[in-house]
């Protein structure tokens, strides 16, 4: 059985078994220091964006321009075992955590508050009770946050992504960073098109340093071909892992971090077995001015 065809029949038996479950309100969890809130999601409307942008005056705390490091994973709800283990020895030593399937549990929130994270979550849905979706989280905490969810044709179970906005140090330069889980369950792409065309309106509004990163299930040559396509507007690089140590579905890599603006200073694919993806890491700097 396929990667995609045991998804398949998974997704089905946990609906079915009533495992799953989907708010009607789109709602987000956050967590800074000591704060934690939960509300309705924003949207994101490059309009607020703007907004944002222009009443952000305040001096914050700012990423390090000259080195910093991301990691991507699909953890698969953390339902396999070794899965907490794994993830505490990863993340240690990263900026900015984006993951994808993160199940809101009591494990998880100790992790990120033992290893001094601020985070988001988008719900897509509750699993087991547990809220799940797209987490970003970061060593400094975002001054722009937005979400949107889309619905996987096949269930009707939301997909979401994140986009976060970090200061950067030594310059007036903003990193703009999405985490992305992408629609599936379908082999046509026009609901895979619209959210990454969603995404390219957000990303081509920022002026600065851009990492696209998450499980953008490219798992067809129609699927890659929309991604490079948007990938080539918005002047993103790709970073080259070894295509056979990522996670692979019809033979396609589907998880993916792509940049701009950044120089790339190291990359790597971890392989584990407490998920049905590997971890993907990349490190950078600011690029240079040309």
């Amino acid at each position: 059985m396929s990667k995609l065809s045991f998804h398949i029949t998974l997704l089905f038996l946990l609906l079915v078994s009533a495992c799953v479950s989907i708010p009607a309100k789109h709602l987000t969890v956050s967590q800074r220091g000591s704060f934690s809130a939960v509300q309705e999601a924003h949207d994101c409307d490059i309009y607020w964006y703007k907004h944002i942008l222009r009443s952000n005056s305040a001096q914050k705390p700012e990423l390090d321009s000259g080195g910093f490091s991301i990691l991507t994973w699909n953890v698969f709800k953390g339902i396999k075992e070794g899965w907490k283990e794994d993830f505490e020895n990863l993340i240690g030593s990263h900026d900015i955590l984006s993951i994808q399937e993160a199940r809101l549990t009591d494990d998880l929130r100790e992790l990120l508050k033992k290893n001094h994270y601020n985070w988001d979550i988008s719900i897509a849905f509750k699993f087991n009770g547990s809220e799940t979706g797209v987490l970003t989280a970061s060593r400094i905490a975002p001054e722009f946050t937005c979400t949107f969810r889309i619905k996987e044709p096949m269930f009707s179970l939301p997909k979401t992504v994140m986009v976060t906005v970090y200061p950067l140090s030594n310059t007036d330069k903003t990193l703009m960073v999405v985490n992305m889980h992408s629609v599936n369950f379908t082999f046509r792409t026009g609901s895979f098109n619209k959210q990454l065309q969603k995404v390219e309106n957000m990303v081509s509004q920022h002026h600065g340093p851009v990492i696209l990163s998450g499980d953008v299930n490219t798992w067809s040559s129609r699927r890659m071909a929309v991604l490079k396509d948007i990938a080539i507007r918005l002047d993103l690089k790709t970073v080259p892992f070894h295509e056979h140590d990522r996670t692979l579905v019809f033979g396609r890599a589907v998880d993916h971090i792509y940049y701009r603006e950044l120089t790339l200073t190291g990359a790597e694919v971890i392989k584990v077995t407490s998920s049905d993806h590997n971890p993907i890491l990349a490190a950078f700097r600011l690029e240079e001015p040309g």
